[in-house]
């Protein structure tokens, strides 16, 4: 229901309906969906950063190891625990 006050129109005749639109309402919801979207759409491409990010470090430390890197060094060098380095490669 849209009500339209003209000049000269007593505000308080308007129905309530006219004056608080509910937070439930389509457009209020369509746009707290449209926010709930963008984030899980930079999650979704955060992850893949993610993915990218993590299979470099894995062949930069397989590389590193074929180049004679000994354990204690690549987790220096990456911050890792031997259990996530083993994971990881």
């Amino acid at each position: 229901m849209t009500a339209v006050a003209m000049a000269g129109t007593n505000i308080g005749a308007l129905p309530d309906i006219a004056k608080e639109v509910p937070p439930s309402t389509p457009t209020k919801r369509t746009g707290l969906l449209d926010v709930v979207w963008t984030a899980a759409a930079r999650v979704e491409s955060l992850q893949w950063e993610m993915d990218e990010a993590e299979e470099s470090l894995a062949q930069a430390m397989r590389s590193a190891v074929e180049a004679g890197a000994g354990l204690p060094d690549l987790a220096i060098a990456s911050g890792m625990s031997f259990a996530a380095m083993e994971k990881l490669l």
